[in-house]
């Protein structure tokens, strides 16, 4: 499509999807007419860092994952690079909630796939029986073909049995969604793991065979081993069983922050937009096809402005009601969703009654309502004045559906005290407390095929792109790739 004058573009939503997906697009046309609307008061969507009395509290995700390279790489692009943080050496270790006590969890844990015999056959978080079934992931063979979309707790059952899934594995990986395992797709959730089964058929093995090629790109692959595909050749199990016994080595950890918080990202990408282009208290009311091949958009301002194209980046429900009366409409409608609550308690670190040494805890489905606690202040430099602790405490998600919409923030508080106190013990009467409230989609069995679906339908429509974190992953890596695809393919559309 060519124009005699510069395209015009509409992004509705100014979450980190967005301002990505706004910043991309200005960055490779800056001639372009943009206009960004965003119906709440401020930017960020999820991504909001309030400074309160010394402390920095990250009211959504308060860090992102290193190795999906694309948060680190706009940071750096945005001039953030030397704000980029790592976790404390304390904020390393994680904890699980296990009748009542918080137990560390076993070393050589990589996204809930054991590593290590030595910490597993030490850990009380398992029974004998339990950890000898663990192994029996090794047996696991590939696939014949296509992999049928399972939940994530059925996957991890067949690799490594019942107890480690609702003990180790299920905590871990449900807490990242604030969801129930028995309803979320291991295909929507974590594909990677569905694509080791695929070329690997054990996930164990999978992670052994990786090991062994960053060694052969080292010129040390003579240290692990032959290549063997067979799990019982005998060479092959000799050099497995060598690496599963193998002594901890400090790992960099995944995660990565920023020194001032999230925000600063958010901050970072709306200085490099162009001046009056982001429009607060806006929304999107409607669309609807022009007889020129124009969006027109319905917005709550009272106007109607007609746009060369649309990159719809706001949450599921609302594009449900943005594309009313269409097949996309119910598709979007159809994605189910939980209400979660961060909660913030400012503490006295001398009136706690263990010290806070570890990144926090993760929480069973059967050890209590709330689902994790992150401990900021041990995590993050410079998240509390000195003497002084930040936890945050996860209520609600699918644990407790109704807990989040029904109960007040001293409620929340109050709830997430004695959820605290419950694993640590008392901790004093806290500085202050401040609740965050969100809603989250859930991608559960059958959200790939929903996701086909509507890339079916969008082809229908020219010059409409989604970049929702309904349609995939929720973590901000994912957000920013999916913003800048549809960036991209929006100015190929436009030409």
């Amino acid at each position: 499509m060519t124009r005699s004058k510069p395209p015009s573009v509409l992004v509705a939503g100014a979450g980190i999807s967005g301002l990505s997906a706004a910043y991309c697009l200005w960055r490779e046309r800056p001639d372009i007419n943009l206009c960004i609307i965003e119906p709440q008061p401020r930017a960020g969507g999820s991504i909001w860092t309030v400074h309160e009395q010394g402390y920095v509290l990250d009211a959504g995700p308060d860090s992102f994952l290193r190795t999906k390279t694309e948060a680190a790489d706009l940071c750096r692009e945005l001039g953030l690079g030397s704000d980029l943080i790592s976790p404390s050496p304390e904020g390393r270790r994680v904890l699980i909630a296990h009748k009542g006590q918080l137990v560390p969890m076993p070393a050589g844990m990589a996204l809930a796939v054991p590593t290590r015999i030595g910490p597993m056959v030490n850990s009380p978080l398992l029974s004998f029986i339990g950890k000898l079934r663990i192994l029996g992931d090794l047996s696991v063979q590939k696939p014949s073909g296509d992999m049928p979309d399972e939940t994530v707790a059925s996957f991890l059952n067949r690799h490594f049995g019942h107890e480690a899934t609702e003990n180790l594995a299920g905590p871990l990986l449900g807490g990242i969604f604030a969801g129930d395992i028995d309803e979320l797709s291991i295909h929507s959730t974590f594909p990677q793991l569905v694509d080791l089964e695929r070329r690997h058929g054990s996930l164990i093995r999978a992670f052994f065979a990786a090991e062994r090629a960053r060694a052969a790109q080292n010129k040390n692959a003579q240290k692990l081993g032959a290549a063997a595909d067979d799990p019982l050749y005998l060479p092959e199990l000799f050099s497995l069983m060598k690496w599963l016994y193998r002594q901890g080595q400090k790992a960099e950890s995944p995660f990565q922050s920023l020194r001032f918080g999230m925000g600063q990202l958010v901050d970072a990408l709306k200085a490099r937009l162009p001046e009056g282009c982001l429009k607060l208290g806006v929304a999107l009311l409607g669309l609807e096809r022009t007889a020129n091949d124009k969006w027109r958009a319905h917005l709550s301002s009272d106007t109607s402005v007609d746009f060369d194209g649309v990159i719809l980046c706001v949450p599921a429900q609302a594009a449900a009601s943005v594309l009313a009366n269409t097949a996309l409409s119910a598709e979007f409608k159809a994605v189910p969703h939980v209400s979660t609550a961060a909660v913030y308690l400012a503490l006295d670190e001398a009136k706690l009654s263990r010290p806070l040494d570890a990144s926090g805890y993760m929480v069973p489905r059967a050890e209590g309502r709330a689902f994790a606690s992150s401990w900021a202040s041990t995590k993050w430099e410079g998240r509390a004045p000195t003497g002084r602790c930040l936890v945050r405490v996860s209520l609600g998600g699918a644990r407790d559906p109704e807990l989040v919409v029904n109960s007040s923030e001293a409620d929340l508080g109050d709830l997430a005290r004695q959820e605290l106190e419950r694993m640590i013990g008392p901790v004093g009467t806290p500085l202050f407390v401040r609740a965050f409230k969100h809603v989250r989609p859930q991608p559960v069995v059958g959200h790939l095929a929903r996701l086909a679906r509507v890339e079916s339908r969008l082809a229908e429509l020219p010059g409409l792109l989604l970049a929702s974190a309904a349609l995939g992953g929720v973590g901000i890596p994912d957000c920013i790739r999916r913003a800048q695809s549809a960036a991209v393919n929006i100015l190929k559309y436009l030409g």
